[in-house]
């Protein structure tokens, strides 16, 4: 099956399934978290022991935190990412495969 991929206009690059993901988890977990919105985060160590390893962190975060201009529509979920993420991501895909977001080259 053909890997379907989107972008934001912000040039964030994420696939179908990562899509999906985000929308699973926005569904069963929003009833716990009323007034946040699904905050992404990006971390790319660049020293120590996890040097060169990167991960994302989705978490949920309140509403009056997150600025609307860093809100993007990742399906029809509404998620909060911070500039320095978008511009950590850039070139970069976020995917969802087996149990796990993945960040690919």
């Amino acid at each position: 099956m053909a890997l379907v991929i989107h972008k934001l206009r912000s040039g964030l690059i994420y696939s179908q399934d990562f899509a999906d993901y985000i929308e699973s988890r926005h569904n069963i977990e929003h009833f716990g978290h009323p007034g946040e919105v699904l905050h992404l985060d990006y971390v790319r160590c660049s020293q120590g022991e996890l040097a060169g390893q990167e991960w994302c962190q989705l978490n949920w975060l309140s509403g009056m935190h997150a600025a609307t201009e860093h809100r993007h529509l990742i399906g029809d979920v509404e998620v909060y990412i911070p500039k320095q993420a978008v511009r950590g991501l850039k070139n970069r895909l976020l995917h969802f495969e087996g149990n796990e977001v993945v960040v690919k080259k």
